[in-house]
C-alpha cells in the first residue's frame, strides 16, 4: 500500500464516522484497497492516531502488538514501528496536528481504536490520563 492509498484510507475514516465495521471495510475497498489491505488499515490507522493524539498526555502505550491468527488462534508478537501502515498513520496524524487539525476533527480515526475505549474507561469521570499503562493491542489476521 503506497502513501496515497494510506491517505485515501484516512480520508474515508474521517468522512464516515458513523460507518460500522462492515460499512467501513467496504468503503476502504471502494477506494482501491484489497480486502486484506482494508482490514489492516482498519486496524492499524486508529492505533497510530491514538498514539499520536495521546503521546504527551501521560498514557503509556506498548511498542508492540499481538497478532492473533483468525483460523488457529495462534498468537505472535510484533513491533508497531515495523508495521508500515502504523508508521504511515503516525506520520499522517503528526502532519494533520501540525497543520492545525483539532482532536475533534481526528476523532473519526482514533475513536475507532480499542485503546481509546480503554483509556476512556480508565480515565473515569475526572478524565485523568496520567499514569494509565496499556497492554499490547490484540489484532486479528485477515480471515477468508
Amino acid at each position: 500500500m503506497d502513501a496515497a492509498q494510506v491517505e485515501k484510507a484516512i480520508e474515508e475514516l474521517l468522512l464516515h464516522p458513523e460507518a460500522d465495521q462492515a460499512e467501513m471495510l467496504a468503503l476502504l475497498e471502494g477506494c482501491g484497497l484489497t480486502a486484506q489491505e482494508a482490514w489492516r488499515a482498519y486496524q492499524f490507522l486508529p492505533i497510530a492516531f491514538i498514539h499520536v493524539v495521546l503521546r504527551n498526555a501521560g498514557v503509556q502505550f506498548q511498542p508492540g502488538y499481538v497478532l492473533v491468527d483468525a483460523d488457529t488462534e495462534a498468537r505472535s508478537s510484533h513491533l508497531l514501528a515495523q508495521e508500515p501502515l502504523y508508521v504511515a498513520g503516525v506520520a499522517s496524524a503528526e502532519r494533520r496536528l501540525a497543520e492545525g487539525c483539532t482532536l475533534q476533527q481526528l476523532f473519526p480515526v482514533f475513536g475507532r481504536s480499542a485503546e481509546y475505549d480503554v483509556v476512556q474507561q480508565l480515565a473515569g469521570p475526572g478524565g485523568r490520563l496520567d499514569g494509565i499503562v496499556l497492554t499490547e493491542p490484540l489484532l486479528m489476521t485477515f480471515g477468508d
